[in-house]
């Protein structure tokens, strides 16, 4: 299964109808755990942006690499051929912590979204309250993704995200064969998502 991301705003044409009142229940939910949301409200993406970020696997390459680098401190000398590799497997047995990549790791596969709002731990809620929708979705935070992303690229050293190459086709040149090729793609669609959400004000969904 691919999966894919956008970036929401307040100009979606679902907005007012579903975007809007899940965003509303969000900031709720952050407020009432102590998170100052006083001054939030979502901007415009000026855009009608998606993309695919990749399979299951590739995303789990990425958290697995990430999660290597949590445990030795250093990263994996060749990719998780497994996907889900030791220590990744560890932390969702709850046998070791998410962190520093929490936000990261601690997240949907395939149905989820990052707002735009500092806080320090994903949460997981329902869609709507109605019966519409209603499944679980994990809300992690783009502010946090951003600097776990950057603090992840100390070691995967990545030259640059999906932006700074002005999409797909430069990025994939620049990274073709590497032998962390599809952990590399993940990252630069993501940290672009994610510095798009923070600069704009917006979500990021992915879907």
């Amino acid at each position: 299964m691919t999966i894919d991301a956008r970036l929401i705003g307040n100009d979606n044409e679902e907005y007012e109808d579903y975007y809007g009142p899940f965003l509303e229940r969000v900031v709720t939910t952050l407020g009432e755990n102590g998170v100052n949301v006083s001054s939030f409200s979502l901007g415009a993406t000026g855009q009608d942006y998606g993309d695919k970020i990749g399979d299951k696997s590739a995303i789990h390459l990425l958290r697995s690499y990430a999660a290597c680098v949590a445990f030795d401190g250093e990263p994996p000398v060749e990719p998780d051929i497994s996907f889900i590799g030791f220590e990744l497997n560890e932390m969702y047995a709850g046998r070791m912590p998410f962190k520093p990549f929490e936000h990261l790791i601690k997240h949907s596969d395939e149905d989820g979204f990052y707002v735009p709002i500092e806080f320090p731990t994903p949460f997981t809620m329902r869609k709507s309250e109605d019966g519409f929708d209603s499944w679980a979705c994990n809300v992690g935070s783009s502010q946090a993704l951003l600097k776990e992303l950057d603090e992840l690229n100390k070691h995967l050293k990545v030259p640059g995200d999906y932006g700074d190459f002005c999409g797909s086709a430069r990025l994939k040149q620049e990274i073709e064969g590497d032998k962390f090729e599809k952990e590399k793609w993940v990252w630069a669609l993501m940290h672009w998502l994610a510095k798009e959400s923070v600069e704009k004000n917006v979500m990021i969904e992915f879907c």
